[in-house]
């Protein structure tokens, strides 16, 4: 091994940039990781994981430990909603005061959670590329962020958990937690402009999305509280409008972090700077961007609005998934270019991203078109719909960006061969499994979906409506066997995850 130095640009408090040392004299870097560091052609440098600050090292992995988290307790909550379906099952659960009203807002939240806590450890991992050595006050408010959505978290789980909760889309737990998840994610935007603001427009277009989406979260995560308004919580249509314009707006702003994450690592994989740049990344940005304001109308069919803003929105999104598709196709490309061994699990789950993303633009072809979706809305339809979405698109773009960091990580403190362990043949099966037994569960509540919107709208119209005898009897037992085996997949992986992600406390050699 060589002693080698790396001089880097570090950005002060009040913007000014000042030249530092990133790897000093005397620490000792692994060959194979010096040529990680590839010359960005605007300014700064792409990294290796061991170039950056441990601070900014320690942010990355400790946000991949708390979205490891969360989707360890959605899973928890999703299989038990899945199994509470389950008639027989049911009266058993609420023998012990468990029922939908709690597992389904602690499946939702931490859901939610995932991907946003996911997409920021991908920024400090960009942070680490170009924040230079943390400021003290990037530390403060870093713990600030930290606790504060640590404090957050437990806090809604534990509620939610004994009924304590607002009943709301997506924010079902009780208001006073908003507080610390804002407070936390004021203390994530101030680090991030201070890093990214200078000559923001000029970089990247995963910067912009990043910045935007940022934004856009707290606008709407303050506008979905306007029920607290007694005026607002008065008017049911008024308030149903604003909740879902609210919530349309929150996916789109969750987008925008995954689109940012699988562009910024696909150009890490590749090496090729030019793809942030892009007419397809800008335009996946535009599409998006406009997607989030005009998605909502997909819920609100069944209130007062003018036809012509369901078929903007009903557009608008096609257009969405179609850039998308065409986005990831064009990722995957650059990705596949670089192999160096049989399996890469990263390429593996970006391609899966792909397919499903196919997937979902068929689906959402036919449940946006206004009136199938009168027919369908409210089923187990749009269920999978958001499932394969959230699932098959966003959690395998966050899975495939947290195993290559993980495998950045690991190499770092153990030499290239350790991240071996993360592209295994058992876990190309991991994924394959995973990806099969979602695409069962989302499959079946398609079907399940349009069988009873079809027979409510031909047997049932402006009557109590009775599903199919068959229907009945095997929606449960499906979608609970389905579900099962799904999370049985979900768990493998983050076993084969976790112990990399936890491995090391302090993450790099030097204390944080």
């Amino acid at each position: 091994m060589e002693i080698t130095a790396l001089v880097g640009v570090q950005v002060s408090e009040n913007g000014v940039t000042s030249n530092h040392l990133l790897a000093p004299s005397g620490v000792l870097v692994n060959p194979v990781l010096e040529h990680e560091s590839v010359a960005h052609k605007a300014k700064g440098s792409l990294l290796s994981f061991a170039q950056g600050d441990p601070v900014r090292q320690f942010a990355t992995i400790t946000f991949i430990r708390g979205g490891l988290i969360a989707i360890a307790i959605t899973l928890v909550g999703g299989i038990l909603a899945a199994l509470y379906s389950v008639p027989a099952l049911a009266p058993r659960f609420q023998s012990v005061g468990l029922d939908l009203r709690q597992l389904r807002p602690i499946h939702t939240a931490f859901a939610s959670a995932w991907i946003f806590l996911g997409g920021v450890a991908v920024v400090h991992r960009w942070l680490q590329d170009h924040g230079g050595v943390a400021t003290r006050g990037d530390r403060w408010r870093l713990r600030v962020q930290v606790s504060s959505w640590s404090a957050a978290g437990l806090g809604i789980l534990l509620s939610l958990g004994l009924g304590v909760g607002s009943g709301r889309e997506y924010i079902g737990f009780h208001p006073v937690f908003s507080v610390l998840i804002l407070i936390g994610w004021l203390c994530y935007l101030w680090n991030f402009f201070r890093i990214s603001g200078p000559d923001f427009f000029q970089r990247p277009v995963y910067i912009t999305m990043w910045g935007v989406g940022m934004f856009l979260f707290l606008f709407t995560f303050l506008e979905q509280h306007l029920y607290l308004i007694p005026s607002f919580f008065a008017n049911p249509v008024q308030d149903l409008q604003v909740q879902w314009k609210a919530t349309g707006t929150l996916v789109g702003s969750f987008n925008l972090f995954v689109y940012g994450s699988i562009i910024y690592i696909g150009e890490r994989m590749s090496r090729d700077l030019s793809y942030g740049h892009s007419k397809v990344a800008y335009m996946l940005f535009g599409v998006g961007l406009l997607n989030s304001f005009t998605n909502f109308a997909h819920h609100t069919y069944h209130l007062p609005q003018n036809h012509l803003v369901k078929w903007i929105s009903f557009v608008v999104s096609m257009a969405e998934i179609t850039v998308l598709c065409r986005a990831i196709y064009d990722l995957w490309r650059l990705a596949s270019a670089t192999k160096h061994g049989e399996f890469c699990a990263t390429r593996d789950s970006f391609a899966a991203s792909k397919y499903w993303t196919i997937f979902i633009l068929f689906s959402a072809i036919l449940i946006s078109i206004p009136p199938v979706n009168a027919i369908i809305h409210g089923t187990y339809a749009v269920t999978g719909h958001a499932m394969g979405a959230t699932i098959g698109i966003d959690s395998m773009i966050l899975f495939g960006a947290i195993i290559w960091i993980l495998g950045e990580h690991v190499s770092a403190r153990e030499g290239d061969s350790a991240s071996e362990s993360l592209n295994t043949v058992g876990m190309h099966r991991i994924v394959f499994g995973l990806n099969l037994s979602v695409a069962a569960l989302v499959v079946w509540l398609h079907v399940s979906g349009a069988v009873t919107g079809v027979t409510r709208a031909i047997l049932a119209p402006g009557e109590t409506y009775v599903p199919p005898a068959w229907l009945a009897e095997s929606n449960g037992i499906l979608f609970a066997g389905t579900g099962s085996v799904a999370v049985v997949f979900f768990a493998a992986l983050l076993w084969g995850l976790c112990p990399t992600a936890f491995r090391y406390w302090w993450v790099s050699e030097e204390r944080a």
